[in-house]
């Protein structure tokens, strides 16, 4: 049946974005660690040597940004990976006599989850690539600070 096809693939959809989220917050937490990495190191290297402040203070602050982004991706996020079987069953209870009509109405309540949670995973996907920028500026003005003892 068509309905039920359809039904499937939202299910499918919302089953995809809940995996990519949950990747995207693991990658996350990967990026902090590589960012204390870099700090702990290469920072500790470079004030040891006596580096110019103005590149320390310029790495600690890529520091704090990307731990500034790191946790606008990790902070709890408001998507719906399941719905309120209550509030379903409400909202179809009058499309009971017609199947196909009822699965599709629920597929359809499936996609307007889909595209809400598709909007807040991507803005978290733009933090993650800021944070990323970040962790590269952080890495490259210790290397800096380093070189310049």
């Amino acid at each position: 049946m068509l309905e039920e096809l359809v039904y499937s693939a939202a299910q499918r959809a919302l089953d995809q974005q809940s995996t990519a989220l949950s990747d995207l917050r693991t990658r996350t937490s990967t990026l902090v660690a590589a960012a204390t990495l870099s700090a702990s190191f290469l920072g500790a290297a470079a004030i040891g040597h006596s580096a110019p402040a103005w590149a320390a203070v310029l790495a600690m602050a890529a520091f704090l940004l990307t731990g500034a982004f790191a946790g606008g991706v990790l902070w709890p996020a408001r998507v719906l990976f399941a719905v309120d079987v209550d509030r379903v069953q409400e909202e179809l209870s009058p499309y009971r006599e017609d199947p196909a009509v009822y699965i599709l109405r629920a597929a359809h309540g499936l996609r307007d989850a889909y595209l809400e949670n598709k909007t807040v995973i991507e803005r978290r996907e733009l933090v993650f690539s800021l944070a990323l920028l970040a962790l590269g500026a952080e890495t490259l003005l210790w290397a800096l600070a380093l070189a310049l003892t």
